[in-house]
């Protein structure tokens, strides 16, 4: 549980450095076991201003791995969103052993109802 609630502090203390580059949290789905995971989903908003994001990344060099990890991929999604003219740019990070941060991008013509957004992994079937 300790490294759980660090874990949650770490992700805490990065919100707002996040949100500053152009993100917001969507979901955070967290799976109590041995070991416990936690998936946190980022969504960008608007359109990416690379300077400004790795002028913010770059500011935020200390608070630990956790933190450097999830800030370092959403700069790099950033720059691929905007060198490509992709749309929305996702991040799913997932924090398990071993942890790992997906990036997914959407066209610039779909719209966020899109149904290909859904994975097979995120669907869920309640079993009555």
């Amino acid at each position: 549980m300790t490294e759980f609630n660090t874990f949650t502090q770490q992700v805490g203390d990065a919100l707002p450095i996040l949100e500053q580059m152009g993100y917001e949290v969507t979901t955070l789905k967290i799976t109590w076991g041995l070991p416990p995971k936690a998936r946190l989903r980022l969504k960008s908003t608007g359109n990416p201003d690379v300077q400004k994001v790795n002028a913010i990344a770059a500011k935020a060099t200390s608070g630990g791995v956790l933190i450097s990890a999830l800030i370092t991929s959403a700069a790099t999604a950033k720059r691929i969103q905007s060198t490509m003219r992709l749309g929305t740019a996702y991040l799913d990070a997932d924090f398990a052993i071993p942890p790992r941060v997906n990036m997914k991008f959407v066209s610039a013509k779909a719209n966020d109802k899109d149904e290909s957004l859904r994975d097979a992994d995120e669907l869920e079937i309640a079993c009555r």
